[in-house]
């Protein structure tokens, strides 16, 4: 155990009381009370050893990769690699990964029905009931996406706000104007729906 863990006498008793392995030191003054700490804090983790409590930890017998992180507290730096290391990020970049993959998603709903409804008039003969269908899958596909886009369009808006620097902010997705390039591109027999 480093020393630095423990340099403050009042973090090593509220550690060791978290712990639950002692209730509480005396407050001492000075060196001397550092140095006890120190001896009760190895002490109980030696008895721990003893006891196998560090026995079925992941990542057992393997190296430490320490490598450096420029933009983190010194004293931080080895907490925030064992939490990348374990698949943490921060809020603000897990979000910007959720937006990224919902707007592919809003999106690829488009493009599918588009596929889709072209499929349709090619391979079947026309028909009442193939502009039913091609008209229930439109109105579908453009509350479905609407829905999407308006709960994504919220979550660009948290996303701005907490975002520590503007050139990374997103732009929202502008609805009406997606929605009019579905509308062009909607394979035509007669109308467009409304």
């Amino acid at each position: 155990m480093h020393q630095e863990a423990f340099s403050n006498p009042l973090t090593a008793r509220i550690w060791l009381t978290k712990l639950g392995s002692i209730q509480q030191l005396p407050p001492q003054e000075g060196k001397e009370s550092q140095i006890k700490c120190l001896d009760v804090a190895e002490r109980r983790i030696q008895e721990a050893q003893e006891h196998g409590l560090f026995d079925d930890l992941p990542g057992k017998g393997k190296p430490l990769h320490l490598s450096e992180y420029p933009f983190v507290k010194p004293g931080w730096r080895l907490a925030h690699g064992i939490l990348k290391n374990a698949g943490f990020t921060l809020y603000w970049i897990e979000l910007d990964r959720t937006i990224r993959t919902e707007l592919a998603q809003c999106l690829e709903l488009l493009e599918d029905q588009l596929a889709w409804a072209n499929e349709v008039l090619s391979s079947r003969k026309p028909g009442h009931w193939i502009e039913v269908e091609l008209d229930d899958v439109y109105r579908w596909t453009k509350a479905r996406f609407s829905e999407r886009a308006e709960r994504l369009n919220k979550k660009i808006e948290l996303f701005n706000l907490i975002v520590p620097l503007i050139n990374l902010q997103q732009h929202k997705i502008q609805i009406a104007e997606e929605l009019s390039r579905f509308q062009a591109s909607w394979p035509q027999r007669g109308k467009v729906p409304k």
